[in-house]
């Protein structure tokens, strides 16, 4: 039988919070859903109410194709094993979608919580999330319909493209791209927004802190906390994965320009990361400039820069 939303969790190497994440779906107001987990784990009392999907490989794109393949919903949901859903996320989400026809993609606002589940209220300007995050949050729904370049710009200046446990699409969405989706290793965020511009449809955003996005030791996002070295080895290899991606997102746009600076952005940063000098022919922006310079500093002083992230990775 046919489900309004299928939820997809990916878990990789780690159980430690997915109870968590699979118990705010099951809480759900609205209660037409399936739960699709994909995982290498054995993670035991789940077969009876959710579908298990067993899956050894790393990169997020196979793992999400797997669960896509298995799904039945118009709507198509994600969420990351450490992250939760408020308890009325399906049910506005629904709302929004049968009351602005025709939406395609839709994302929305993220409260930040610790390891244990509290609300986190950070002041300053860091969230733990990657250091190339925009931290600025929507204060009122904004519903576009044809995109161009400079509303693209915009939506990414507002997360648009940030953190999949904050979006959900149309089922055509993904079928579409199915054959770039595979080939995604790390942001599966930016492809589900990208992919959505080739379509036609409204794009949503929604102010709603709608996902619990929780912070904690083992993010694979905000880099490793084991010392220094750690860091810097763990961010340069999410840099290097969301650079390939972002080629085949560019590749997917049939070479559209408008992911050049996802591309230059990353490059910088692997750079910076992993200490390497990688020629390229980069286009600058306002938002890349900063990475340009910080890039040619001498070692020392992107080490300066490299240890101020770590140690505000450690604060919270």
């Amino acid at each position: 039988m046919t489900k309004l939303f299928s939820i997809i969790i990916t878990a990789h190497n780690r159980d430690r919070y997915v109870k968590y994440a699979i118990n705010s779906v099951l809480s759900q107001t609205l209660k037409d859903y399936e739960i699709i987990l994909v995982t290498n784990l054995n993670i035991p009392g789940l077969s009876n109410i959710i579908k298990i999907i067993y899956d050894n490989n790393e990169y997020l794109g196979e793992k999400v194709y797997k669960g896509f393949s298995e799904s039945e919903g118009n709507i198509i949901c994600f969420l990351d094993d450490d992250d939760m859903f408020r308890v009325d996320k399906l049910e506005r989400v629904n709302s929004l979608f049968r009351f602005f026809k025709g939406t395609i993609y839709y994302h929305n606002n993220f409260a930040t919580i610790d390891d244990k589940g509290h609300e986190i209220r950070v002041k300053e300007d860091y969230l733990k999330v990657p250091p190339y995050a925009s931290l600025y949050t929507l204060n009122y729904p904004i519903i576009l319909e044809h995109t161009h370049t400079t509303n693209i710009k915009y939506l990414k200046r507002l997360n648009a493209n940030f953190n999949s446990s904050s979006i959900c699409v149309s089922k055509e969405v993904i079928n579409e791209n199915v054959k770039y989706l595979r080939r995604i290793k790390a942001i599966i965020d930016s492809f589900l927004f990208y992919s959505s511009l080739k379509m036609e449809g409204k794009i949503l955003l929604d102010p709603e802190r709608l996902t619990y996005y929780r912070i904690h030791d083992f993010q694979t996002s905000s880099g490793s906390t084991q010392g220094v070295n750690e860091y810097k080895k763990s961010l340069s290899n999410l840099f290097s994965k969301a650079l390939e991606d972002s080629y085949v997102i560019k590749e997917m746009l049939g070479n559209n320009d408008i992911v050049d600076e996802d591309i230059t952005t990353y490059f910088l940063l692997y750079n910076i990361f992993s200490g390497r000098k990688i020629n390229g022919n980069l286009k600058l922006s306002k938002s890349t400039l900063k990475y340009f310079i910080l890039s040619i500093m001498p070692y020392f002083i992107r080490e300066i820069y490299i240890k101020g992230q770590f140690n505000r990775r450690l604060r919270y």
